[in-house]
């Protein structure tokens, strides 16, 4: 699993002077000390192909070039992340690598990229044309004999049967910009846990933070329940928040070690749904339905991660009773730690708790 940066800055931010603020932000934060390796820049770089048909970066945007840009990521101990797209041009109109996955790979390779996001814009909706497609870039990386990390963005859930063969993850759903479209990507992840596993992921898209400053927010509640599932999800944890302007409860969030830990558990499961009132019928950017649910992820030591949400517009009691508990894997009572408050709450053979509306959650760990 992987937990990285991609950032809020939009096409008209990407700079070269804007990454390197976000490296020292990142350096600042010692968010690196959390597991947060990567720093990716996502679309709008590059800008056309030269005579040799390799991809040019935009030279006002970034003077000296990638290759100067990804050794300042690596000197300060981090790892440089790239985008492309699989079809003709990039979502924002750029060159994208339809036909020129071995040239750009290997120009990948040569400026030092370790991670590469590769979108679906301008190209064939056909299930196997796509999947050829991610295919030529997956061999083409792998040409190279450098590890570079190969994410698909092709926002939906039928690339998860196919997402091992070909990438480390593959997004399943559109883009999550608020909180409609959080409970978007979580219905839909909800039924792909079989196709997780270590060094291949469902990817929910990026974590959103609460700073109005940046390009999207959301509530407090709502983004620390998003870090919160996302790692019961075994997701990769992208920050999507202004790093540049991180505040206080963003960073607490966002360096929460119990819970990365839960993310980053080596036994590699996604979590699923134990017990909810949510509909199963998916309605894709209609009103979150107001619902509730319970999931749980087995860990590695024997012990399981616990998520209760209240997706609804008014507060709710939500229970796990002696049937969820035997849902989850256990017949008798648990030791129960709140991973919030960093406190052992007691041993319990059933656990309820009263949640405030909108996302709120207890994330907790049980154990025996």
């Amino acid at each position: 699993i992987n937990a990285e940066y991609m950032g809020d800055f939009r096409c008209q931010n990407i700079s070269e002077v804007n990454v390197k603020l976000a490296v020292d932000a990142f350096v600042r934060y010692n968010l690196r000390k959390y597991g947060y390796e990567y720093v990716n820049i996502d679309d709008c770089w590059a800008i056309k192909r030269d005579s040799n048909n390799k991809v040019v970066p935009d030279p006002t945007a970034f003077p000296n070039g990638m290759k100067a840009l990804s050794d300042y990521v690596h000197a300060h101990g981090l790892k440089f992340g790239i985008y492309t797209d699989r079809g003709t041009h990039t979502c924002a109109g750029r060159p994208g690598s339809q036909g020129y996955e071995e040239i750009d790979a290997q120009t990948y390779a040569d400026w030092g990229v370790d991670y590469l996001k590769e979108d679906s814009c301008y190209a064939s909706d056909d299930h196997q044309t796509a999947f050829n497609e991610y295919g030529k870039m997956r061999d083409a990386l792998n040409k190279t004999g450098r590890a570079i990390y190969f994410s698909l963005c092709g926002w939906n859930p039928w690339y998860a049967p196919q997402g091992a063969n070909l990438g480390n993850s593959w997004r399943v759903s559109g883009d999550v910009n608020d909180y409609n479209s959080m409970w978007n990507s979580v219905f839909i992840n909800s039924y792909l846990s079989q196709y997780a596993s270590p060094g291949s992921w469902n990817d929910p898209d990026m974590l959103i933070g609460t700073s109005v400053q940046s390009a999207v927010h959301l509530s407090e509640d709502q983004s620390r329940s998003q870090f919160s599932l996302w790692s019961i999800m075994s997701a990769p944890l992208l920050i999507g928040s202004n790093i540049l302007n991180l505040n206080q409860y963003d960073l607490e969030t966002y360096t929460n070690t119990e819970v990365i830990a839960i993310d980053q558990d080596a036994k590699g499961v996604q979590g699923t749904i134990v017990w909810q009132n949510c509909p199963t019928t998916f309605t894709q950017y209609k009103d979150v339905p107001s619902c509730q649910q319970i999931w749980s992820k087995p860990l590695s030591d024997g012990s399981h991660a616990v998520f209760f949400i209240n997706w609804g517009t008014s507060q709710a009691t939500v229970k796990c009773d002696a049937a969820c508990f035997k849902t989850i894997g256990y017949t008798s009572a648990v030791k129960i730690r709140d991973l919030w408050l960093h406190k052992d709450l007691g041993s319990f053979s059933e656990f309820t708790s009263i949640l405030d509306p909108l996302g709120a959650s207890r994330t907790l760990r049980f154990s025996q």
